[in-house]
Order: C-alpha cells, then sequence, then structure tokens
C-alpha cells in the first residue's frame, strides 16, 4: 500500500511522458509541469495483447478477462454484495454514471438497458429498489439538482431528461441539437446551471436548472468530451477530453471557455473528482488498457495551476471517479485495468494510492458511487446475464 520510487526511464520508454510542455493552448496559457512535481510511485507491468471484444445487442461490449495477476502488495480482496437490478434479470447490463444524493439516501443509476435511470433506497446497508424511470431513450450522466428539486439524465438521443425528484417522473426534456448522445453533465448550484457534454459532438450545452431553458451551446472543444466537475472552491467547472488528453476549464458566470490544459503525461482522462479543499483533483486516465501501447496510470492534477502533480503506477485504465469529503478518499473505477478489473483508492489530502479492491477478472466496473451513511461503494455488475449492482464496504 506504499507508493514505490517512480523510474523515470521505464516511464519513458513506455511512451508516458510527453516531450512537449503541458498548458493553455489557443485559449490560455498554463504552466508546465516539471520531474520535481511528480510523485513517487512504481511503473506498471506493461499491458498484454488482447483480441477485440464482441459485442452484445444491445451495444455493450462483451466483458473480456484480463492476462495479468493482480500484484499482491497492491490489492485488497473484500467481501461484494449482489444487488439485482429487478427489470435487467437475465440481461446484460449497460450502465454509465452512478449517483448519490446522500441526504436523501436515493441512489440513481444511468440505465442504457432500462432507458432511463434506476432508483434505489439506500437509507440501510440493504439497498431497495424503487423504481426505473422511463427517459425513452439510453441514460448516460446523471446529477442532482437538489436546490431546484431537480435530476438530470443526459440521453443517447442528445436530449436531456429532466427528473422530479419527489414524484420520479420525467417533467420536461431539453434538446441539445446534437447528432449524438447528451453525455455526462455536472450542476453549478452558486449559478443554477448544468453543463452537458454533447461528447461526440464537440460542444457544450448550458442548461438553466430553474426554467430548464439551454442559456449557452459552447461549440468547436473538439473530440470526446468526458467528465464536467464543478469546483466549490474556485466557482470553475472542469471537463475531461480522453482523445484530446486534456482538461477544459469554463467559467460559468460567464459561459466562457477559460483556457485548455494539455497533460504532460499520456492519461486520456474520462474520470475527474476534485477535493475543493485542496483545489487538487484526481484523472481517470483511460490510457494502457489491453491492446493499447501506453503504460496504465492515473494523474493527481492542480486545478490552478493547469498541471500533473503525481502520476501512480499502481492503477489506471479506467474511467469514473468520485470524491468524499468524509473519508478524505478518491475512489476511481478501472474497469479496463490490465490486473483485473478494481476499484483503485486514493488519500485525499495529499493525494496517494493506497489499494485496489478486485471486482470480478471482467471488465465492468467503471462507475461508482460513495454511500457516506452505510460507508458501502456501490458499482455495476457487468457480467452478461448479470443485470445488477454490486456494493461492498471499502478498507481503511
Amino acid at each position: 500500500m506504499n507508493a514505490r520510487p517512480i523510474r523515470w526511464s521505464a516511464i519513458l520508454s513506455a511512451g508516458a511522458l510527453i516531450v512537449a510542455s503541458c498548458g493553455g493552448t489557443s485559449v490560455g496559457p498554463s504552466a508546465s509541469p516539471t520531474v520535481a512535481a511528480v510523485a513517487t510511485t512504481a511503473a506498471p507491468t506493461p499491458s498484454p495483447s488482447s483480441t477485440p471484444s464482441a459485442t452484445l445487442a444491445s451495444g455493450a461490449p462483451t466483458p473480456q478477462p484480463t492476462l495479468l495477476p493482480p500484484v499482491a502488495a497492491d490489492t485488497t480482496v473484500v467481501s461484494l454484495t449482489k444487488i439485482p437490478i429487478p427489470p435487467l434479470s437475465g440481461k446484460t447490463a449497460s450502465i454509465d454514471i452512478i449517483q448519490i444524493d446522500q441526504a436523501a439516501h436515493r441512489l440513481y443509476v444511468a440505465d442504457r438497458t432500462t432507458n432511463g435511470v434506476d432508483v434505489f433506497d439506500i437509507s440501510t446497508k440493504d439497498a431497495k429498489y424503487l423504481k426505473s424511470v422511463d427517459a425513452g431513450s439510453g441514460a448516460n450522466g446523471v446529477v442532482v439538482a437538489k436546490d431546484v428539486n431537480k435530476l438530470f439524465a443526459g440521453l443517447n438521443d442528445s436530449n436531456v431528461a429532466i427528473i422530479d425528484l419527489t414524484s420520479l417522473t420525467v417533467i420536461a426534456k431539453v434538446n441539445t441539437g446534437g447528432k449524438g448522445r447528451a453525455d455526462e453533465l455536472d450542476y453549478d448550484p452558486k449559478d443554477k446551471k448544468v453543463y452537458v457534454a454533447n461528447s461526440g459532438d464537440g460542444f457544450v450545452t448550458v442548461i438553466d436548472a430553474t426554467t430548464n431553458a439551454i442559456v449557452k451551446k459552447i461549440d468547436n472543444l473538439g473530440a470526446a468530451l468526458e467528465q464536467p466537475q464543478y469546483d466549490t472552491s474556485d466557482g470553475l467547472m472542469y471537463m475531461t477530453s480522453s482523445d484530446q488528453n486534456a482538461v477544459f476549464v469554463f467559467d460559468p458566470a460567464k459561459d466562457a471557455l477559460v483556457r485548455k490544459d494539455v497533460l504532460a503525461v499520456i492519461c486520456n482522462p474520462q474520470g475527474l473528482a476534485i477535493n475543493p479543499k485542496t483545489n487538487q483533483a484526481l484523472l481517470g486516465c483511460s490510457a494502457g488498457r489491453a491492446g493499447s501501447t501506453a503504460t496504465s496510470l492515473t494523474v493527481a492534477w492542480d486545478l490552478s495551476k493547469g498541471i500533473f502533480t503525481g502520476v501512480f503506477g499502481q492503477v489506471g485504465s479506467g474511467d469514473s471517479v468520485t470524491y468524499s469529503a468524509k473519508t478524505d478518499r478518491f475512489y476511481f473505477g478501472a474497469h479496463n485495468f490490465p490486473h483485473g478489473s478494481v476499484i483503485g483508492i486514493f488519500s485525499g489530502s495529499p493525494i496517494g494510492f493506497l489499494t485496489n479492491v478486485p471486482t470480478g477478472s471482467f471488465s465492468g466496473a467503471k462507475n461508482l458511487a460513495y454511500d457516506e451513511t452505510n460507508n458501502l461503494i456501490y458499482t455495476q455488475d457487468a457480467l452478461p446475464g448479470e443485470g445488477a449492482l454490486f456494493s461492498f464496504t471499502p478498507p481503511k
């Protein structure tokens, strides 16, 4: 569980370090990182080659087992509790973002298979399925806007469904005008705005959470827009791009792009979670999955300076990241990690690798949420024909 000294020759030979400096490209300056800024860690074992995954009728890739054994020193095995999703009985789940309303003890699951959002009561350790809200199209991102009593869900048909938190019904839909899906999204409670990543169309849609109206469309952002994340400490909205290996920075007060920070390590970030007390983030790198020539890494990120402050080789090749202020922990869903699908656990201040929790030998556990009341992590069971969630108590 202790970080091991990083060997820069190994990282360089694996292609993890880009020689060019990072920082604001066309929209603003940003500092370049130095070797001294990188935390101590170990270089991971290179990924094996693999055959392409088959595709299920639902469009979700068939989970494939990984070939590399887990690293014992980096791994903590815990018991997993299976939580059925009744409408998915006998089906393979295609689940995206999972979010928890901590005060209301509600778990919301973006579910492409049920064409909407699955809702659970998690007031106790035994999660109880309540209903699946049919949004008419597969859901990707979900976010709770508590102060306006709404949940927003980005849909495959480029709409954003707006769900009343009391009645758990769709009360409105907003068409973002894209050709592809409305993907992940986050809520700015100060300005009461929802930022939606139109991932394949290369633009961001800004929605007024009170009126449900589109107030801005920020165009020409490029490919593979991923996770928006609002930072309560500086009032800015951050968003990753996996294909561009970058973090975008927006000012919601002006609905303007402030800068674009390109990483100086090959991360291809998807997930992003923020510790607002330190203004530091953990990036869920997708690089290094089986068949890739890149190295599996996780990156600690300084939001103010737009530079990396740590590179960790014990886990990588995943998607979603969440941060809990209560535990001061980051949790990373590394579903494509060559040593097996795991949840990577990091300390929050300072950011440091702690351990990996295996979630099965198959890809799948890429999205997750942490229940602060019952000290449980929820993630998906992506095995064929399972149609369920997993929960487990994270190690200390």
